[in-house]
């Protein structure tokens, strides 16, 4: 079985961290996001995945390459011009044999440990030509809402639900098989939505498309709220966390980079995971859910806790952040306090007893 990921999109919604880089690439406890799609896909059996690109076509072939590097074969389809979720789709056929067996779809945002071995045997068993991952959310009216019938075939589409129009308990989580047959019905070449212009086409034609509930841990990575949220989920081990340096021998729940200095006077606590090279001054405390990037300088009684700081940041003495995303290169000045919800992007600098 071969998949598609669609990584085309600029993702707007989390920049500033999406300015420089793609949504697929921003780091996810220490490892670029799309690392935990492709952990998914192996884990269920795929071995060859065609990346849908658009926005920076040459930065993501040079961050993945070839895909050898992770026991995998990648393939690059690339758009002139964007075609939508069902046009990407259509795009990446010529590269994914689509005329043999089943292919698993992937928005490039969502974060999930679901089954695919589950679902695929659901989608043969119902002889489906789409299937629809459903998941549970509080607010439906960000996402897809799905109706379906007792049997879980699906009977209708509203995307982005208002809050007038009857709330579903399950939403479209962009995980999707699709039979062989399903790509006859895109066109080639021309925008086209998967969720607005396929699916609902499939079931005015009669077509089987199945929702396939579950219950398992799901997250779209696309907001900073969400990203955030994502990080705090996995440090809080509700969802999976890539292997990434060593646990700690004092604490298991602490996860340590290779050739980190800390000071003996520092306190580390647990849901922790530091990069490689960093270096951790006097008395420092880092709190409670937390990540650290790799080569990250925390300067001597500096407390950071919920925070996700990215590579080469470095922290001042007496520095205070709590609940704050620090991206790549950036600086915070001593006795700066960064507050919960701030977003700083790449190289940004926070000048000393700042407030924020």
């Amino acid at each position: 079985m071969k998949a598609i990921i669609l990584v085309g999109g600029e993702g707007t919604r989390l920049r500033p961290l999406t300015l420089h880089r793609l949504k697929t690439m921003v780091p996810m406890a220490g490892r670029p996001f799309m690392e935990y799609q492709l952990h998914l896909l192996k884990t269920h059996g795929v071995r060859e995945v065609v990346l849908s690109i658009c926005h920076m076509p040459g930065l993501i072939r040079r961050a993945f390459g070839t895909g050898s590097r992770y026991g995998m074969k990648f393939h690059y389809a690339a758009e002139t011009t964007p075609l939508g979720t069902a046009g990407a789709i259509k795009n990446a056929e010529k590269f994914a044999d689509v005329s043999r067996e089943p292919v698993v779809v992937l928005n490039g945002d969502v974060l999930t440990d679901i089954n695919l071995t589950q679902m695929l045997a659901q989608h043969r068993r119902r002889r489906a030509r789409v299937s629809i991952a459903l998941t549970l959310v509080s607010d439906p009216s960000a996402y897809g809402l799905v109706k379906q019938d007792a049997q879980h075939r699906i009977l209708s589409f509203v995307e982005k639900p208002s809050s007038d129009e009857g709330q579903s308990p399950w939403v479209n989580a962009g995980v999707y098989l699709f039979d062989p047959g399903a790509f006859a019905h895109i066109p080639a070449g021309k925008p086209y939505s998967a969720e607005r212009g396929l699916f609902p086409d499939l079931l005015a034609k009669g077509e089987r498309v199945w929702g396939f509930t579950n219950r398992d841990y799901w997250m779209d990575i696309g907001t900073i709220d969400r990203y955030w949220q994502a990080h705090m989920d996995i440090l809080e081990e509700r969802m999976f966390l890539l292997p990434t340096g060593k646990v700690w021998k004092r604490n298991r729940r602490i996860r340590l980079g290779q050739t980190c200095t800390l000071h003996t006077s520092a306190h580390l606590s647990p849901g922790t995971v530091i990069g490689d090279r960093c270096r951790i001054e006097r008395e420092a405390r880092l709190g409670e859910l937390l990540v650290l990037g790799n080569r990250v300088r925390v300067g001597a009684q500096a407390v950071l806790e919920r925070s996700v700081i990215w590579d080469d940041v470095t922290i001042g003495e007496g520095a205070r952040l709590n609940g704050c995303v620090v991206a790549s290169g950036s600086t915070i000045g001593r006795f700066a306090h960064i507050r919960p919800g701030t977003v700083l992007g790449e190289k940004s600098v926070v000048p000393d007893y700042s407030r924020i």
